[in-house]
Parts: C-alpha cells; structure tokens; sequence
C-alpha cells in the first residue's frame, strides 16, 4: 500500500513568505507577527469593555421594600413584595398541613371571605425580633394575604376554633382589635419581646421558674397561647410543646392526677388551677394544629374533675375553693371555707373547660355554684371580698378577681351584681390610679384589666389610659419588666416568672378573649 509523501513542518524561515503590502512590511520590521497581532486585539477588546463599563450610566439605588417609612408608592411596592413572598412561604411550609374551612357563624358588618385557608396562616405573626408583620408569615399572610380578610377588617377564623378566642389567632385581627381597644401598636412589640424573653429562661425540662414549677408553667403557657402560639409555631413551638409535657407529666406523677409538685403546700391548690387552665387553653386551640398531644385531653379532663370533686358542698365557702390540704389527712376533700384567690384561678379552668365544649361530668353544676358564691362574697359597697382594708382578702385586692367571674360565667345574667362591682372598682380607680412605684399589685391588676376590658365603654377607657402607660413604660429592653413597689403584700410580683407572665397577659387582653357579655349578643358560651 502506497502512503502520501510525508510533508516537512512548515518553518518561516524557509518558506517564501514576502509582505505583499506596506502595512505588512512596516509590521514585520518592528518583530509582528501572529502572536503579536492576537495580543494587541485582546487588549483593545480589554479597553473598550472598560469604557463601556466606566461610562455606563450609574444605576438606581436597590430599595428595600419590606422597610416602610418612606414614599406611598414605596409602602405600596412594599405591601406587594410581602404578599409574594408570603404567599410562597404559605405554599412551602403547608404542603403537608391539613386545612380546615374558614366560616362565618353570623352576619357582621365587615365582610369576611368563605374560602379554605391552611392553618399556619393563624399562627402569630410577629417575629422574635420585635417588628410587626416579621413572624410565620408576615403581615402577608395572616393579615395581607389571599385568605384573609385584609387590614382594618375582622378576620377570618377557623369554624372549629371557639368564637371567644378566634381574634387572637390572626395579626391582623390582633391589630385591629388594639385599635378598636385603645391599644397601641407598642402592646405587640412588648408583647413579643416578653415571649422571647421567656422562651431564654425556660428549664430544660421544660417547666418555668424556681418553685412552684406547675404554675409558673401554666402562666408562661397561657401567655404563648394568648397569641395564638401553639407546638406548631414556627418561632415557640418546641417552648410551648415541652411546657405542655412538663404539666403531663407531672399530673402522673402526683398520686391523685393533680398538677401541682407539692400537693402538701398550699400552693397546690393555685398551682392546679393555673396548670389546668393552661391545658384547656392548648386543647381549644390544639385542633388548628398538626401535631399530636398523646395525654393532654387525659390530663385537662382530670385535673377539672378534681376541680370540681374539690368545690365546697357547704358552708359559708359553698360554690367556692379553698386550699386542697386542709382536710386530706381526714378524707375530705372540701373544708366548708372558701378562698377567693384561690377560686379565681379554679374558675378560669372551668371556664376553659366550658370553652372546649367537652362534656365533663358536673361542669355546668360548679360554674353555676361558683357564680352564686362570687355574687354572694360582694358588699353593700359593690365590692368583693372582706370589707376591712387591713385583712388580707379584701374588697380593694379581690373585686376584679370575683367579678370576672361573674362576668364571664354569668351568662348575662347578675348585671346588677356586675354593675355594683364596677361602680366600686371605678371609684377605687380614680381615688387611687395603678401606679408602678407605689401600688403596682399585679395580681389586682390582672383581674382588673379584664374585668374593665369585659365592661367596656367608659369604664374600659378610663382604665385603659391608666394601666397601660404603666405597663409599656416600665418595661426594660430585655423584654423582662422592672419590679414595682406593692403596697399590699400578697399583690406583690417578686419573682420575675410570675411578674413577667401577669403584665404580658395583661397587654394580651385586647386581644385574647372576645367580650363574654354583649349588650346586643348572648353569652360567649352560646355561640
């Protein structure tokens, strides 16, 4: 087989290859050559990229949308920006979540859509770092969103949950009932920053505080639920979850189911009050949740039958509490006196119990009992409690604890009792407006607030602008609060668990519970 002649390397040395053109002549005296020629048309396009570049008109600058204070159409750029963004969260985080149907129970005059929304849109949405609408979702999602009813209109809540508690479970709605309220938009941002100053003092056994562990748990726990936080949020999920298991928990280990770490104290008995509301709560709640509570409804039902198994039957104290030890050691579990600090907390579980609408052996028996005995406590002069200022129950500490109470569980109907106990409340309050550095009695000021919130009108405004530049104004920047003088012993908040959860559920009030008792509404509890 014959191959082609092998062709030497070409080399221009030998070939014939004489510039043809002046150009090429010139080039080639001065050492170009091909080499040369690609490094002289890279730099030249290295140049003219710079030009380009240098001489380019200089671009506006990026805005940040989710930042308001600025120009209209800046807040509108930004309201959009927020729903997308909310909307794609919306899509990503409840994929797997089950939903449930948004309903409107009545008429109202502020249209509400009728459409399915997923559940983690009612979860709070304010964030850990203190700024509106930077929680779950945003603003967008549970206040700006598709599914909602939209900014300064009622919005939607899930048919399942109860009426009386649906406005907490929505920014929006929350913001909106601060405005309706005479709150501010501050009451938001201290709120947040108390429930993130909480979560960093939680035990690792999820319990809160020193002593009185099941107590101070349930407190903490009822100011996450207060804003709709439950073991599904984002933000305290695993806080509220673990408290919950904490209170489980210690029901079995107590030998009778109660909630309490010390039954032989006399601290039981507020502690299982405040455990078993706590627990009521999270079950109202636990059904716009995905996950399970395996013991919770066993440990709720529980602790409100011995609530009721431990009422008075007789006595002066019929219908009330009183603590559980002083006759345990005889087998009885009643004693014939009632303590009024001590029903307040027994009655608030009933009321949760009566809430959650489960059907609990005796429960409406012992609401009604425990109304007769709140209105039977009151003096001539409308307050509750002992009308001696020196004794330690007496009408000035107790009023607003009997008559919540009332308010609440009354169903409407003891308004001469409700209407004698604000007039004494309204007196006290203007003789002697809340003041943190010389009567700041948390536990008074508790059930004051909302038993002022539950009159509303005049009442709730006239006491409204005292408590709550007392409040907002006295807390420190850790989110914790400042310790304020009591001038009755037993109101006093020492320890900083009890005083944190009693001011935070205080600003909650606009927000956590509908008015039990309307003018034009039956009860809270028919609805």
């Amino acid at each position: 087989m014959s191959h082609p002649p092998l062709t030497p390397a070409r080399n221009d040395d030998t070939l014939e290859s004489k510039p043809r053109t002046a150009f090429a002549r010139a080039w080639t005296r001065i050492g170009g050559g091909s080499l040369a020629l690609s490094f002289a048309m890279h730099a030249g396009l290295i140049i003219l990229a710079g030009l380009i570049v240098f001489t380019r008109p200089p671009q506006p600058r990026s805005i940040d949308f989710l930042t308001y204070g600025g120009s209209a159409q800046g807040a509108k750029a930004s309201d959009a920006l927020q729903r997308q963004v909310a909307q794609r969260k919306q899509r990503a985080l409840t994929r797997h979540v089950p939903r449930a149907r948004i309903a409107v129970n009545r008429p109202s005059a502020l249209a509400l859509p009728d459409e399915v929304a997923p559940m983690p849109e009612l979860a709070g949405g304010i964030g850990p770092g203190g700024k509106l609408g930077s929680g779950l979702f945003g603003e967008g999602a549970a206040g700006m969103g598709p599914h909602s009813a939209g900014p300064g209109r009622s919005g939607p809540f899930i048919a399942a949950l109860p009426r009386l508690l649906s406005a907490r479970c929505s920014s929006a709605d929350r913001l909106e009932k601060l405005r309706q309220s005479g709150g501010r938009p501050e009451c938001e941002i201290a709120v947040t920053k108390s429930l993130a100053w909480l979560k960093s003092k939680q035990n690792p056994d999820g319990s809160w505080g020193r002593a009185n562990k099941c107590a101070m748990t349930g407190l903490a726990l009822l100011c996450y639920l207060g804003r709709c936080e439950t073991p599904d949020s984002p933000f305290y999920g695993d806080n509220v979850t673990k408290g919950i298991l904490y209170l489980i928990e210690a029901g079995k280990r107590n030998e009778w189911g109660f909630l309490t770490g010390d039954f032989k104290g006399s601290a039981g008995a507020y502690e299982h009050g405040i455990a078993t509301y706590a627990l009521g709560e999270m079950y109202a709640l636990a059904r716009l949740g995905s996950k399970s509570m395996p013991g919770m409804r066993e440990a709720f039902e529980q602790g409100v039958a011995l609530i009721i198994q431990t009422q008075n039957s007789e006595g002066k104290g019929r219908g009330g509490w009183d603590y559980y030890t002083r006759n345990v050691s005889e087998g009885r579990w009643t004693t014939g006196r009632g303590d009024l600090s001590v029903t307040g907390w027994q009655y608030q579980a009933l009321k949760a119990a009566a809430t959650t609408k489960l059907k609990i052996a005796g429960l409406q028996p012992a609401i009604d009992r425990c109304v007769n005995y709140l209105e039977g406590s009151q003096t001539k002069d409308g307050g509750i409690g002992s009308s001696q200022r020196d004794q330690a129950y007496n009408q000035w500490i107790l009023t607003g604890t009997g008559l919540l109470g009332i308010q609440t569980l009354g169903k409407g109907a003891h308004k001469s009792a409700v209407a004698k106990g604000m007039k004494f409340l309204r007196q006290f309050i203007a003789a002697e407006p809340p003041d943190w550095n010389t009567n700041c009695n948390l536990y008074s000021w508790y059930y004051q607030t909302q038993a002022f919130f539950q009159a509303g009108g005049e009442d709730w405004k006239l006491y409204n602008e005292q408590f709550l530049p007392q409040l907002l104004a006295n807390q420190n920047t850790d989110g914790s609060w400042k310790q304020g003088r009591a001038n009755w012993p037993l109101a006093d908040a020492a320890d900083p668990i009890y005083r944190q959860t009693l001011c935070t559920l205080q600003l909650e009030v606009y927000y956590r519970y509908l008015k039990a008792v309307d003018a034009h509404e039956p009860s809270a509890f028919d609805r």
